[in-house]
């Protein structure tokens, strides 16, 4: 995943002021570019929230009726399971998408000429029809998360995998266990459980604690390149306290506690800290992976960081960026204090269509001024 940090300046020269967008499209081996045929409506979108990112778009004008035959034999690339990558930007072009083709329409409409729909799904999609048991045993949870990933990566659906030295991959030790559930939610259900991000960038399968890291990815101002910013600030479903019970080897009752958020900034405030009347409120739930007290307490921080994290939303547009992506923080500046400031970015959607190229993108936050 992209770490680098840019500027609006530095971008507004490499993309010459964002005039005239472009974009590429390549299905199997086959690149097609905007300046060749009509790519019309195309959206990508991204997201950091374990769901997985998408692609589609329409091809119009290659169908040539006398013939009764698409131009170039271009419905002949297009297939269920093949690559589809995508290109956007300006006079300079970056990746924006990489998965596969999971759902294609062939549309003959008297009124508007035949066009083809393609809709793409990142490698997070594969694994969603990856349903086979799993009996890990001992085998440390990073190991097995890799393996499951890497099912993607073989079939080249992704282009490579990224599992970081999460807290807890080396403490949990309880057997781990899949049955009657798909990869992809397992995969969900362990995110959970050791506090990570579950999402795709670029071909990259990310399985990490990305939301810790608030170096911000861009900062955006009104008239520097963002064009519209709504915070949000909500009390609901937040808590004061968590309490993950267990129980140990011999079967007796275990507890772990968390009654601190630790992602946010430290000048800023979550919502026990809002409203501390919110400190008595507390979520108590049951863990069957948890062994000791330490697992406890472990999952029940994780899960407290989780719900706070709905503390503050909120979305926003801009000029159209390829570098934006998810799973990283962006800066809002030129606005009010209460507003300026660093928020994680949880989706992000490029649209290309009549109007140009624009991004919109949805951040959310654990704490507040």
């Amino acid at each position: 995943m992209d770490k680098a940090t840019y500027t609006y300046e530095a971008l507004q020269q490499k993309y010459v002021n964002f005039i005239t967008p472009a974009l590429e499209v390549t299905i199997g081996s086959t690149t097609y570019s905007s300046r060749e045929i009509p790519i019309l409506n195309l959206e990508v979108e991204l997201n950091a929230d374990g769901s997985a990112g998408g692609c589609s778009f329409t091809v119009d004008s290659q169908y040539k009726a006398e013939a009764s035959k698409w131009k170039n034999d271009f419905d002949k690339s297009v297939k269920a399971g093949a690559k589809l990558a995508v290109r956007g930007g300006y006079v300079k072009m970056e990746e924006i998408f990489y998965g596969y083709i999971d759902e294609y329409s062939f549309v003959y409409n008297g009124n508007e000429g035949p066009r083809i729909e393609i809709t793409g799904i990142d490698g997070l999609g594969y694994l969603m029809s990856m349903r086979e048991p799993l009996y890990a045993g001992q085998q440390q949870a990073k190991n097995l998360v890799e393996d499951i990933l890497g099912k993607s990566v073989a079939k080249g659906y992704a282009k490579r995998a990224t599992v970081g030295l999460l807290s807890g991959f080396q403490k949990l030790k309880t057997p781990i266990i899949k049955e009657q559930i798909d990869d992809w939610s397992f995969l969900n259900l362990l995110a959970q459980r050791y506090g990570a991000s579950l999402f795709a960038v670029d071909g990259e399968l990310i399985f990490d604690d990305v939301a810790s890291d608030t170096k911000p990815l861009i900062k955006l101002a009104v008239g520097a390149g963002l064009r519209s910013f709504t915070k949000r600030v909500s009390l609901a479903h937040q808590v004061g306290r968590v309490e993950v019970w267990g129980r140990d080897v011999n079967q007796k009752p275990i507890k772990g506690t968390a009654d601190t958020v630790t992602i946010g900034g430290a000048a800023e405030q979550s919502a026990a800290k809002l409203a501390p009347a919110l400190q008595s409120a507390v979520l108590r739930e049951y863990s069957e992976y948890a062994r000791t007290q330490e697992e406890c307490e472990l999952i029940a921080q994780n899960r407290l960081n989780s719900i706070a994290m709905g503390l503050v939303s909120g979305e926003g547009a801009c000029i159209g960026i390829p570098e934006l992506i998810p799973g990283r923080y962006i800066e809002i500046d030129g606005l009010d204090s209460s507003t300026n400031g660093g928020y994680f970015i949880s989706r992000v959607k490029h649209r290309f269509d009549s109007e140009g190229y624009s991004t919109t993108f949805e951040v959310k936050g654990a704490k507040t001024k």
